[in-house]
């Protein structure tokens, strides 16, 4: 079964969505992490699931956050 985070990753608009809102919760919660972590536990969520990665890397992560 996939869950709830995995459906909501599935598309590029809903990886960068949840990825502000896992880096809101968890700054919120006193973590110390970067924007790097964020995008890699849910990259290795998206990869887990589908078997291939959302993003080639973080990098490309990065410009298409960016631009949308």
């Amino acid at each position: 079964m996939i869950s709830d985070k995995a459906v909501r990753i599935a598309t590029r608009d809903g990886f960068v969505s949840e990825f502000w809102h896992d880096l809101n919760v968890r700054r919120v919660a006193g973590e110390d992490v970067t924007h790097q972590d964020v995008y890699e536990d849910l990259s290795r969520l998206y990869e887990g699931t589908f078997g291939r990665p959302q993003f080639s890397s973080f990098d490309a992560f990065r410009k298409y956050r960016d631009r949308h």
